[in-house]
């Protein structure tokens, strides 16, 4: 997809509904090359989807090794909504708490579904 592409689908209603969530399952090719899916805390920045790990998870090896990932947002009643996401990860190290993880768990909480 061109990037005009991909800001359209992720502009669009449901895009954005999905967007406005706040777990994700993102995929990735382990240490070991299986394939692993875990659920994980994200928010959308408007240009960029942000996740935040510690610096010790085993899942930044994986990720360093092999950057493709693919990321699912979706809800849990039928018929789902789904938002399928495919790209590459970008590491970005800071020191202490970035201001992202703070947004994501500040306003964490569960839904109803």
């Amino acid at each position: 997809m061109t990037t005009n592409e991909i800001t359209e689908v992720l502009n669009r209603p449901l895009s954005q509904e999905l967007l406005a969530r706040d777990i994700t399952r993102l995929a990735y090719v382990a240490k070991d090359g299986t394939p692993r899916t875990i659920p994980i805390a994200f928010t959308w920045n408007g240009e960029q989807i942000v996740l935040c790990t510690s610096k010790n998870a085993p899942k930044l090896h994986s990720l360093r090794a092999n950057p493709a990932v693919a990321l699912t947002i979706d809800t849990e009643v039928h018929p789902p909504k789904i938002l399928l996401i495919r790209g590459t990860v970008e590491l970005d190290p800071v020191d202490g708490i970035p201001d992202e993880f703070l947004r994501m768990n500040g306003t964490y909480a569960m839904s109803a579904e």
